[in-house]
């Protein structure tokens, strides 16, 4: 509400009351203050809506001090304030590699010896920048950050094992980090030129005279427009046409154009005729209307709940492609949709490994938890970071559950329960063997939810709990029987 409409409000009302005498001056007063305070203080987002909002930006859980932060906020203030703290470089140090992609030429020519050496160390760095990810995940201010890094590495896929060189990971890692809620068409762009991809999709390989479609494919079907949107296999084969030449330099281990290796004769690609090249033919995507409807419906899978709205798809879409493809207005207009708030979407959404491993890691603090231990426990319930299974990326919601990955899932809460219960020994002087992440400092964990006792299952479940036991117990047992309840592996 601006100052006009509340000077003019205020006035309307004393001309209506007809104050006598001095009194105008304090009835004046008392309006303004009535009409600036009243509609913030019944504005403001609740406490159910707090945890909700972080806890689908987040990684599944929403901490007790985090939602005290939001509180005193309106629902737009708190969805501004956690888009505004998103980061474009990370909390911790990256790893120093011992392998550089420029080697690559020269294993051909390694003795056995020197090839072991060199795998050796290919191998540590791809193992470092794991280790090193669900350690920023751990540490970071910004969980929506990570979130963001995450849900962009599942759309512009690659595979580390076939990429294989840490630096060209880390590399890519950052582009999704800087452009997370950048520009998407500068993202494309970056992405597509990225070594990582071109040679994950063999675009490397791809000459004229004998195109290579992986790239392509992968460009308009997964990146840009979605599956059987708006394309044709012969665009796809025009679009390898233009691509070709795109290749990784490795005596610099960047992108290159080689010009001799490219097909410089007409095509036409999505209906424009031209001497195309690889650029040119992001450019003719970028003006297609199914990009910005492809990737708002994405971010509504991934935000809001399984079933998007078609009407209000369109709507957000037609937004973000006036906006000239920027995420951030995106973002901030789907959270604060109707149906972003509406609690009939709530706790239906089956969290990833990440979610379960490292919100649970944060939500009680084990802030020494070894990121080795909990990468090995999100690669065992079906998500190993920097390697999905194929181009299309984890499924996500219920592929992450079956028989073996529900049983994973259990035994992980179990081995934090370890943790917990050690924390709770040492507090009273006895000693206990811990869990894989070790002990939590009980003093900490019990200062963090001192206040969250008495709502302890709106805190730690999106939805009501279905197993009796839930809510039974009290201090450490009552959180594990919480967490054990079924509902805490949904958002």
């Amino acid at each position: 509400m601006n100052t006009v409409t509340v000077i003019s409000r205020a006035a309307i009302y004393c001309i209506i009351v007809k104050p006598i005498g001095g009194q105008h001056i304090m009835r004046l007063l008392l309006v303004l203050g009535f009409v600036f305070l009243w509609p913030a203080q019944s504005m403001a987002i609740t406490y159910d809506e707090a945890r909700h909002l972080l806890a689908r930006t987040g990684f599944g859980v929403a901490e007790p001090a985090d939602i005290q932060k939001l509180l005193p906020m309106s629902f737009e203030q708190a969805v501004d304030h956690l888009l505004d703290g998103v980061r474009t470089e990370p909390v911790t140090a990256v790893p120093e590699f011992a392998a550089d992609p420029t080697e690559r030429k020269k294993v051909r020519r390694m003795n056995a010896e020197d090839r072991r050496d060199f795998n050796r160390r290919v191998n540590g760095d791809r193992k470092a920048m794991k280790a090193w990810w669900v350690g920023e995940m751990l540490a970071t201010d910004s969980p929506l950050t990570e979130h963001l890094v995450l849900f962009w590495h599942n759309h512009f896929v690659s595979e580390g094992r076939k990429v294989r060189f840490g630096q060209w990971i880390h590399d890519q890692n950052a582009i999704f980090r800087k452009y997370a809620l950048g520009n998407f068409g500068k993202m494309l762009v970056k992405a597509s030129t990225d070594p990582a991809m071109l040679w994950y999709l063999d675009g490397h390989k791809n000459v004229k005279g004998k195109p290579n479609e992986n790239f392509a494919r992968e460009v308009l079907e997964l990146f840009s427009m979605g599956e059987g949107r708006g394309y044709t296999e012969k665009d796809i084969r025009e679009a390898a046409r233009a691509f070709t030449g795109w290749t990784v330099d490795m005596d610099t281990g960047k992108f290159d154009f080689k010009l001799g290796r490219h097909d410089n004769h007409i095509k036409t690609v999505l209906g424009v005729d031209g001497n195309h090249d690889g650029m040119s033919v992001l450019r003719i995507i970028l003006r297609r209307n199914e990009v910005a409807e492809f990737i708002t419906e994405k971010l509504w899978l991934e935000f809001v709940s399984r079933g998007p709205d078609p009407r209000a798809v369109r709507e957000l879409a037609n937004g973000f492609r006036d906006s000239g493809y920027e995420l951030k207005p995106l973002l901030r207009s789907l959270l604060l949709s109707k149906a972003f708030r509406d609690p009939a979407n709530r706790g239906i959404l089956v969290k990833s490994p990440v979610d379960l491993v490292i919100g649970t890691l944060r939500l009680f603090h084990f802030e020494q938890a070894p990121a080795v231990k909990a990468f090995w426990w999100q690669k065992n319930m079906g998500q190993e970071l920097f390697d999905p299974p194929d181009v299309k990326g984890w499924r996500g919601h219920t592929a992450w559950l079956s028989s073996t990955t529900a049983l994973r899932r259990e035994q992980f809460i179990r081995a934090v329960h370890r943790g917990l219960r050690a924390g709770r020994a040492a507090q009273n002087g006895r000693m206990m063997k811990a869990g894989p992440f070790g002990a939590t400092n009980a003093e900490t964990l019990q200062a963090a939810f001192e206040s969250e006792w008495e709502r302890l299952p709106g805190l730690l479940l999106a939805a009501a709990p279905v197993m009796q036991r839930s809510t039974k117990g009290k201090g450490i047992k009552r959180l594990a029987n919480l967490t054990l309840d079924p509902v805490y592996q949904l958002k």
